[in-house]
């Protein structure tokens, strides 16, 4: 019983840990700077986004480079599978 006395002392110890009040705050305040600069350090495609929903050039060669990216795709599994 020696062991399971020390452990439960243990256990009481650690149970009566103090928190301040303002721990909470603290967490929260470190998780919106953390959001902020994550934010921050993002990249930003909104400029590339206007300019493919603007231009009907531009998505017409979105298109284009789609299908060949597919085309290419096809190319190489068709290859694999044959052999070639």
């Amino acid at each position: 019983m020696k062991k399971q006395e020390l452990y439960n002392a243990w256990k009481e110890k650690k149970r009566q840990v103090h928190i301040s009040r303002t721990f909470a705050n603290n967490v929260m305040n470190q998780i919106r700077r953390y959001e902020n600069r994550k934010d921050e350090s993002s990249p930003n495609f909104q400029w590339f986004y206007d300019l493919i929903t603007s231009n009907p050039l531009a998505q017409a060669a979105l298109v284009i480079i789609g299908a060949i990216i597919g085309l290419l795709r096809f190319a190489f599994v068709l290859g694999m599978l044959l052999g070639t």
